[in-house]
């Protein structure tokens, strides 16, 4: 099946803005066409490439703003965190349906793809699959919409050596990988069992030096930051989390042993435990992907993810909508996601037409990246790569 979509593109590594009509064949991207094409689909707006929150806690969205000006320890250390006390007295049900409203959140973001560490072991996943449900096949056909794509991480929560085995063998059966908390959770024998049991096909991901008191207490406990600890017993995560607080040969290690970073900047900042060396992290050549974090604290938009980046690092535009884009894609193992260019799947985010803010734009990856908010995405429905987009300007 072939389709033709007529509109203004960010195309490729660049995000060059292009106008012409894009070629969609059996799923995939083949370019822009000079021919007389008559049956295609129009969109006046702006197409950009997925935009993908490559970390998030959705089960915190129904504690929202709890613990203002607590400590990140008092707020989320497993497993007496006011976060793990407040979730631990909700219902499964509220849980159900404030996942539910985190998903048409992201998807109000323009947000394709999220990775989520669900917490809670089995349980966890078992829930984000009932809202997921229920996001899928709605009650209410009013509330049905085309849902982001979840990668799930799930965690662990046996210690016994033979029923932590068995659990992670579910866990992995269930979701897409492992996502632990941190180092400072675990024993040097537990990492290396929980890793040793995950196999190749799976994700695995980790918190590591988020916070400097999480460095302090793995250097006395451990004689080594947790980034150190990672690299000493082979870990060899996909990805780490924040990276917050991290020295020099830190990064040098990371880029040595190939090892990308998601950072969660404005999380940090309202957990107010520092900000990330994004700039150091670029030049030292780690591939760097964004996340928005917990739910409780922060608002999962890219956009103000984005923006705040700019604001305090000023990054070049084009490299921090790389960020949310294809380094996310890549990070997440997603094949042929993150761009608009020949070979890539037509995954799109759509920059609605009326968009005034944007509107005199002389830079536009700028302008999208600093003025683009939950507002100027549009709900535009054509059917590509499965996913239904709607055509509300044929």
């Amino acid at each position: 099946m072939t389709l033709y979509v007529k509109s203004n593109f960010l195309y490729g590594e660049n995000f060059e803005l292009k106008k012409g009509i894009l070629t969609i064949e059996d799923n995939i991207i083949k370019g822009f066409t000079n021919e007389n094409i008559k049956n295609y689909i129009k969109y006046d707006g702006i197409i950009i490439p997925p935009l993908i929150n490559a970390h998030t806690h959705i089960g915190d969205n129904v504690i929202k703003d709890i613990g203002i000006n607590k400590t990140l320890d008092e707020l989320v250390k497993p497993p007496n965190g006011l976060k793990h006390k407040f979730l631990n007295s909700c219902d499964d049900k509220t849980i159900i349906y404030g996942i539910l409203d985190g998903m048409y959140e992201l998807y109000n973001n323009g947000i394709n793809y999220f990775c989520d560490f669900r917490e809670n072991g089995l349980k966890g996943i078992d829930l984000f699959n009932k809202s997921y449900q229920e996001l899928l096949y709605p009650q209410e056909q009013s509330r049905k919409i085309l849902p982001p794509n979840p990668i799930i991480l799930g965690r662990p929560t046996k210690t016994n050596k033979l029923e932590l085995k068995q659990e992670i063998k579910e866990i992995l059966k269930n979701s897409n990988g492992m996502g632990l908390s941190g180092c400072n959770e675990y024993s040097d024998n537990e990492l290396k069992f929980i890793r040793k049991e995950i196999n190749s096909t799976k994700l695995f991901s980790i918190h590591a030096n988020e916070h400097i008191g999480s460095v302090e207490y793995s250097k006395k406990h451990h004689n080594r930051t947790e980034i150190e600890r990672i690299i000493d017993l082979n870990l060899n995560p996909n990805f780490i989390i924040h990276a917050t607080h991290s020295e020099s040969h830190e990064i040098n290690l990371l880029n040595e042993y190939n090892i990308p970073v998601v950072v969660c900047p404005r999380a940090n900042a309202s957990f107010n435990i520092g900000l990330p060396n994004i700039v150091e992290l670029l030049k030292s050549n780690i591939l760097i992907g964004l996340g928005t974090d917990n739910f409780m604290a922060n608002s999962p938009s890219i956009f103000k993810e984005m923006d705040f980046i700019y604001k305090l690092y000023h990054i070049e535009p084009k490299e921090i909508l790389k960020f949310a884009t294809i380094n996310n894609a890549k990070i997440l193992g997603l094949n042929n996601v993150g761009l608009i260019k020949e070979g890539f799947k037509p995954d799109f985010t759509f920059i609605g037409p009326n968009s005034i803010n944007i509107k005199y734009s002389k830079n536009i990856v700028a302008s999208i990246i600093t003025r683009c908010e939950m507002g100027n995405i549009d709900n535009f429905n054509i059917e590509i790569n499965n996913r239904i987009y709607n055509d509300n300007n044929q």
